[in-house]
């Protein structure tokens, strides 16, 4: 390193016939430089030392670490060398009691093989016996099996003519008064039938009384459907015409109203599926023996509302207006009268809203007004006002219509 002072020695020296202040300010310039000189020296000298100091800094973690791995690896060992010890001592007490256990083995197998010995004797017995209860066995099953054959015959025999007696009783009950007595021959074969049962079940001595049954049993059934065929030729015959119009010859089935008819308050109802004017539609109800329907309360208005409704929701390819009943007031205007010659009861009346208005048809030439009366169905069932449903219309319009007559049996 260089000193400053030896430094303007020799500028005094090499300058001395120049200007003093020109070399004093070179001088103090190359002072300057050797200044920065120094300080750079200085820096990297500093930055040497710190790393070195850092390189020994890692020296001595790397070194104290692989120290402390190798402390940590020998208490390791030395923990796994102790479990080993101890499971070595377990081993060693665990060998000795199989020791133990093996000759208590060997003792109890030289008296298992004693006890074999009578055990196989004991089972050449059994075998013996075994095969004695196989043949009675192979016995039973034989008489058991030939008394399941008669007992599914027996039973598909009684089951045929409980069928044929239930669709007798069906007919019978509601013509002929012969249906006691079938009743009471079907429950006299219900009795015989639970006693073969019990019959069939009981000792082989027993099978030789229900076969003696079971022949009984052949000739009731044979009387009861000689006896059936009697009562078929009577209810088919030609007396019994009328009751077979109502009556469904495939289901044996009987109802007090005609096929296609409804029955309400011990009257039938019928509504039609096609329209006419309200002369024909009378003269049609009373070929069928009845009249157009009369409203005697409000059961019957809202029984016949509802037919209307239940028509329309479903029929709805059908265009459906309305429907005639048997209210008219074609004597007078505003005086109506029922087909049965009775004038409306005060509390039975249900016109529509603005009805009746006695309208006149743009196509009515005759000028006659609106005298006769249907029923128009409501578009809902149970809102208010549903049961108003009457509506003075045209006699000479064309109408669905309502019929109704007398259920059968009453007059």
């Amino acid at each position: 390193m260089v000193d400053t002072e030896e430094i303007r020695v020799s500028f005094q020296c090499e300058h001395s016939s120049e200007d003093p202040t020109k070399n004093a300010l070179e001088v103090q310039d190359e002072i300057n430089r050797v200044d920065t000189q120094n300080n750079s020296v200085r820096t990297q000298e500093s930055r040497w030392k710190s790393i070195l100091i850092a390189v020994l800094m890692v020296l001595f973690c790397g070194v104290t670490g692989i120290l402390y791995n190798q402390m940590k690896k020998h208490q390791n060992v030395t923990t796994e060398l102790h479990y080993m010890a101890e499971e070595v001592f377990t081993v060693w007490n665990i060998n000795k009691q199989l020791q133990i256990e093996n000759s208590q083995l060997k003792e109890l197998l030289n008296s298992t093989d004693q006890n074999f010995t009578l055990l196989k004797s004991e089972y050449g017995q059994l075998k013996l016996l075994m095969n004695a209860t196989l043949y009675n066995f192979t016995l039973l099953s034989a008489e058991k099996t030939h008394v399941s054959m008669l007992l599914e015959t027996t039973l598909e025999e009684k089951t045929q003519v409980q069928v044929r007696n239930k669709e007798l009783n069906v007919l019978l009950k509601s013509t002929l008064e012969h249906c006691n007595l079938v009743e009471q021959e079907a429950r006299q074969l219900n009795l015989h039938l639970n006693k073969s049962l019990q019959i069939i079940t009981s000792t082989s001595a027993e099978n030789k009384h229900l076969h003696r049954l079971l022949i009984d049993e052949r000739q009731t059934s044979e009387q009861l459907e000689a006896e059936n065929q009697k009562q078929r030729t009577i209810l088919f015959s030609d007396n019994l015409s009328f009751i077979w119009r109502f009556c469904n010859k495939t289901t044996l089935q009987c109802s007090r109203c005609l096929p296609g008819w409804v029955e309400h308050a011990s009257r039938c109802f019928f509504l039609s599926l096609v329209a006419e004017k309200w002369e024909h539609a009378r003269r049609l109800c009373l070929d069928f023996g009845g009249d157009l329907a009369v409203v005697l309360n409000a059961e019957d208005q809202a029984f016949l509302t509802n037919m209307t409704f239940e028509f329309v929701r479903k029929h709805p390819q059908v265009y459906f207006h309305s429907a005639w009943i048997g209210l008219q007031d074609m004597v007078k205007e505003g005086v109506h009268f029922w087909v049965n010659g009775n004038r409306p009861k005060s509390n039975v009346i249900y016109w529509k809203r603005m009805e009746p208005n006695n309208a006149i048809a743009y196509w009515d030439k005759d000028r006659a007004g609106q005298d006769c009366v249907a029923i128009v169905p409501p578009r809902r069932i149970g809102q208010k006002g549903w049961l108003n449903s009457w509506d003075d219309i045209v006699c000479g319009g064309k109408r669905h219509y309502l019929c109704e007559t007398m259920a059968l049996g009453l007059s």
